[in-house]
């Protein structure tokens, strides 16, 4: 089969990036974004970064600097670029167990896992799905520890009407390629804390502006994801593109100003937010409603009074071998689906821990399959994939 829907998609349109290359001259456009992500999350400070990544590593500077404790306790299945952030800011990771409820952080093992070291608890809201307990989670944890949510794939999720990232002392999001607001490059830290903002600041003054056209490289990479965006083209190409896909940790990542083209096409993208958000909540839904009475997988549960915003949609199986049948099934139907990290983080990095530690995460990492959920899926994309599911539980 020709055509092959990607996992991830921007559904950035060709005259959004037009305008964004207008404006990538002007250094205004990271002050008019920031300001506009301020009403649109909401927070009294939003700080923009290049990367999601960055906005995490700055965030633990300045707490550090702030408490001087060393430990920061993050779920033990998730980016591998979370603990490359912790050790390059001089800290020490401490691992807990997931809720294979929601696939995050489990809060019954939290208190046994904080410390009089622990700096900061970070709350990865995995997928989209905003972690169960977010809205009480700050009251619950000793006042002189931190704590962090990790919107990277959350951006527009909502628990009792309240935005993705405005439950904690600060969060980050990333606009890199494949995330709920696609810019292909940049990020940012939202906080209304007065004291963290000025130790963000702080740490953000070391950062060296862009250089003049330095931001030719985010307009090639934009172009790029738009065009692969197109079923037709990502499949003739994906021979290829198949071959830069990320399946391991990064041992370093880059500290620069976000460009101002991809500021510029944040202005024009954030347009759509609704639309785009909208879109990945009723896929995940139709996803939930489809596979809901089928045995051999496991679904997240979605309590009421939530909107969550799915980046990707994770089914686990219950054994290896339906995961892998389904995986090659629907590879076979033109849908591209991922499993994600590929290992707990015990296990990508020497931390300590013992294999057979985090029990839950390790079942995730084996048996997890995420689909598409971006706003290119069409009805008859997700048919395919519940089907095809079925097919391959029976």
């Amino acid at each position: 089969m020709v055509k092959k829907l990607p996992i991830i998609n921007s559904c950035v349109s060709s005259a959004e990036i037009l305008k964004a290359l207008y404006r990538a001259p002007d250094r205004r456009s990271l002050t008019l974004f920031a300001e506009t992500l301020t009403l649109a999350m909401p927070a009294k400070n939003v700080l923009l970064t290049n990367s999601g990544i960055s906005a995490f590593y700055i965030i633990l500077k300045a707490l550090k600097n702030i408490s001087g404790r060393s430990e920061v306790i993050l779920p033990a299945y998730t980016a591998g670029s979370l603990i490359v952030a912790i050790r390059k800011a001089g800290l020490k990771p401490i691992l807990c167990d997931i809720s294979l409820e929601d696939f995050n952080l489990n809060e019954n093992y939290l208190a046994d896992t904080i410390s009089s070291k622990t700096l900061a608890v970070v709350g990865v809201h995995m997928f989209g799905i905003n972690m169960k307990h977010i809205a009480s989670l700050k009251n619950s944890i000793p006042k002189d520890v931190f704590l962090i949510e990790d919107c990277a794939q959350s951006m527009g999720s909502k628990t009792a009407d309240r935005e993705s990232g405005t439950f904690s002392d600060v969060s980050f999001f990333s606009f890199n390629r494949g995330k709920n607001l696609p810019l292909s490059a940049g990020g940012c830290i939202i906080t209304d804390n007065e004291i963290i903002a000025r130790g963000v600041k702080n740490e953000l003054a070391e950062i060296k502006a862009q250089r003049a056209f330095s931001w030719f490289g985010d307009l090639l990479k934009t172009s790029a994801f738009s065009l692969a965006g197109n079923p037709l083209f990502y499949g003739l190409g994906y021979p290829v593109i198949s071959r830069f896909k990320e399946v391991a940790a990064p041992k370093d990542f880059l500290l620069k100003e976000m460009s101002a083209f991809a500021a510029g096409l944040g202005m024009e993208v954030i347009k759509r937010k609704e639309e785009f958000f909208s879109k990945r909540y009723k896929n995940g839904l139709a996803i939930i409603a489809g596979l809901k009475e089928t045995e051999k997988i496991l679904l997240p549960k979605i309590p009421e009074f939530t909107r969550y915003v799915f980046n990707r949609f994770p089914v686990v199986f219950k054994q290896t071998r339906v995961r892998i049948k389904a995986q090659r099934h629907l590879a076979a139907c033109g849908i591209e689906t991922s499993r994600m990290y590929l290992r707990p983080l015990h296990y990508m990095f020497d931390l300590g821990y013992a294999r057979k530690d985090f029990p839950s995460a390790v079942y995730l990492a084996e048996n997890l399959l995420t689909l598409p959920t971006h706003p290119g899926v069409m009805e008859t994309d997700l048919i395919q994939m519940i089907e095809g599911i079925q097919w391959a539980a029976r």
